[in-house]
């Protein structure tokens, strides 16, 4: 593990991926912490991969989103060809959902914070195109944030979408065609599905039919997420996470009305003692005026 990476100085070794070797690092102009992505030999000694990579980065310098994480520069050190990403902390979805699936609610927020970051993207023609749970990242603030995004052409899990097929490959990328906003919806919906169910979407399962708590409006919009047919597939993000957001607020709506409506089982050995209270303080009060009536002197003059 190298001490420094241009100012850049190594604080450990976070993993390797299609990227390269991935290292935590102090960003010793700006103060921060960084993730730093080593470029492998294949990229980096490939002269035409090396400028494919680079032209694809340009437009995602510009990329500046709360849920994506941003790339922050492409830079050469001696014989090393580096990116360096915004470090995010938390743990990958895909840890998370192996472990359980989330609540309703939980999920449409995750689901809205991502769509968000998609509208922004497709906004300036960038696809994700390697949208799946181990791509998403939950920070310490429950927030949901892509990474890797824009790269799938140079890593691992964008080249083995199609070969084999996971659930979240869209139908029109196993014909060869490539990623494509609507793919990235497809994908989203797919990971929307693992939220809401803990398990990976098998083509033609319906989504109530495992977790009843889905109101039916969410089950139509991750159903047309889903459509194979891509004409028939939801085509906008900006839509879906107004959608989402709408779908929440009903949500929420129908907890504060059953809140409202929700009436205590009475106590009854509360109410018991209350009774019984009421009485004997009645029966004092008749005892105290029958005992006045007989001793007053103004009883032996009538």
């Amino acid at each position: 593990m190298p001490e420094a990476i241009a100012h850049y100085k190594i604080l450990d070794q976070l993993g390797t991926g299609g990227l390269g070797d991935v290292y935590r690092a102090r960003d010793t102009r700006l103060g921060r912490t960084v993730a730093v992505k080593v470029l492998p030999p294949w990229i980096a000694g490939d002269p035409a991969r090396l400028a494919d990579l680079l032209n694809t980065v340009k437009p995602l310098a510009a990329l500046s989103h709360p849920n994506i994480a941003m790339l922050f520069e492409s830079g050469e050190d001696g014989d090393r060809r580096y990116l360096v990403f915004e470090f995010v902390q938390g743990d990958p979805l895909g840890k998370i959902l192996k472990e359980r699936g989330l609540n309703v609610r939980r999920a449409l927020e995750f689901a809205t914070n991502l769509a968000d970051a998609l509208a922004d993207a497709h906004g300036v023609d960038v696809v994700h195109g390697d949208i799946r749970p181990d791509t998403i990242m939950i920070t310490p603030k429950d927030r949901a944030k892509f990474v890797n995004f824009g790269l799938s052409a140079f890593t691992g899990g964008g080249a083995q979408r199609v070969s084999p097929p996971t659930p979240y490959t869209a139908p029109e990328e196993l014909t060869g065609q490539p990623p494509d906003p609507r793919s990235d919806i497809y994908a989203l919906g797919a990971v929307l599905f693992e939220m809401l169910t803990g398990r990976q979407r098998a083509r033609g399962v319906v989504l109530s039919g495992l977790n009843p708590n889905v109101p039916p409006e969410l089950d139509q919009l991750v159903a047309r997420m889903l459509a194979a047919n891509v004409e028939s597939r939801a085509q906008s993000a900006a839509t879906i996470a107004a959608e989402l957001r709408s779908i929440t607020a009903a949500l929420d709506a129908r907890a504060e009305e059953d809140e409202m409506s929700f009436e205590p089982p009475r106590r009854t050995g509360r109410r018991l003692r209350s009774i019984l209270t009421a009485a004997l303080l009645a029966f004092a009060i008749v005892a105290l005026v029958f005992w006045l009536w007989r001793t007053q002197p103004w009883r032996l003059l009538s």
